[in-house]
């Protein structure tokens, strides 16, 4: 009976917000921003920490029920989740929002003009075996926020001649196909599931493989797909780091070098076959200044300066400079059309500012004054 009484009472007098600190409306304002989780696709289970917010704060007859404005609940190893003056819910397996449709259904019977909400705050910790072409194999332990891609990069990655797809096998049964691909649409993975506790991933062999070589001598696999050429495999590789020379890149099919970009075509549709090999060249993006200067190294690219700047950037000619200078370009004397100095480089361009002519033959010149020392002295013995 007072129960019922408590009902219509509550039903009849609207509900007076309880003030609350300031740091809790922070507090609540933050949770609201700061989503951890997709709330349509987020599926809750035992052990994650929810926070629950009567909107517009609690009346002191809601204070009196065991509401509180905030309050954090863990979702129970039964998949319920109990909140204090409202009761008990099952969770387990649905979304947030639908998990905050049954709280508020749950409490809406109890206090007809409440408003509830529903937050992730901290995800529950799953437990995962991760097998097959990994480099280090292994169990781990991570969150339900993560995903398959996750575990395989705290597993050290697809070793060398992994694919990028596999199968995630998980506790109760289900089996879930793996493609770590890059989807030139979305530019995100092709199938990346969220984890489950206790699941098992198993990353394939590499079936049809083209090996690919990068300048700094790592080499990795990549499956082919039926009509794959150069371009095709760089969308689903999501792109190359590093600055990538398409002009230099070559395709390497038994003892021939295919090109794989032209100056004014672009891409070449060269088809791919399994044991091709594909050698990325980078492009370097500093200029080498070297010879008589103040700080002889490396000194960042920058289109719009010239020669004499990037002198000036490697600490300016020396007492002991001349005034040649040189500039290389993949190895061989750079033809330049105008004055050396005000000239555009490229990257890679090496620069070397020469010494005075007495700085570069000082030893030819330590060695002719040390013959004719000799001589004069032998000739002042033999008198």
């Amino acid at each position: 009976m007072l129960i019922t009484v408590l009902m219509i009472i509550l039903g009849s007098v609207p509900l007076q917000p309880f003030s609350q600190p300031a740091s809790q409306e922070l507090f609540n304002l933050e949770s609201t921003v700061l989503e951890l989780a997709n709330r349509s696709t987020y599926v809750l289970g035992p052990g994650d920490i929810v926070s629950v917010v009567v909107e517009g704060g609690s009346s002191q007859i809601l204070l009196s029920a065991g509401v509180s404005p905030w309050m954090q609940c863990t979702v129970g190893g039964d998949g319920y989740l109990s909140v204090s003056g409202i009761g008990a819910v099952n969770v387990n397996g649905i979304t947030i929002d639908e998990a905050q449709i049954s709280l508020q259904r749950k409490a809406s019977g109890y206090y007809p003009s409440i408003h509830v909400t529903l937050s992730l705050i901290e995800p529950r910790m799953l437990r995962v075996n991760v097998g097959g072409m990994i480099n280090q194999p292994g169990t781990y332990q991570l969150t339900a926020l993560n995903r398959v891609s996750d575990a395989v990069l705290m597993a050290g990655g697809i070793s060398t001649f992994g694919s990028r797809r596999g199968t995630m096998y998980s506790d109760c049964g289900d089996t879930l196909c793996i493609d770590l691909n890059i989807h030139p649409g979305s530019v995100s993975f092709v199938s990346n599931p969220f984890l489950t506790n206790n699941a098992g991933i198993i990353i394939h062999v590499c079936e049809n493989p083209v090996y690919l070589l990068s300048t700094a001598n790592a080499m990795e696999t990549r499956e082919l797909q039926p009509l794959d050429d150069f371009e095709s495999l760089l969308a689903r590789m999501g792109g190359v780091s590093g600055n990538i020379s398409l002009l230099d890149c070559r395709i390497i099919r038994d003892e021939t070098r295919i090109p794989v970009w032209d100056q004014e075509e672009g891409f070449l549709s060269t088809e791919l076959l399994p044991g091709d090999t594909i050698i990325f060249v980078s492009l370097k993006d500093s200029i080498m200044v070297g010879g008589a200067v103040g700080v002889p190294g490396s000194v960042p690219y920058n289109p719009e300066s010239t020669v004499r700047d990037y002198i000036v950037s490697a600490g300016g000619p020396v007492n002991m400079a001349g005034s040649g200078i040189t500039v290389h370009r993949n190895g061989r004397e750079a033809e330049l059309d105008e004055n050396v100095e005000d000239s555009h480089l490229l990257p890679g361009d090496v620069v070397n500012v020469n010494y005075n002519w007495f700085n570069r033959n000082s030893v030819l010149i330590s060695l002719v004054t040390s013959v004719i020392s000799i001589g004069i002295t032998i000739y002042a013995i033999s008198n």
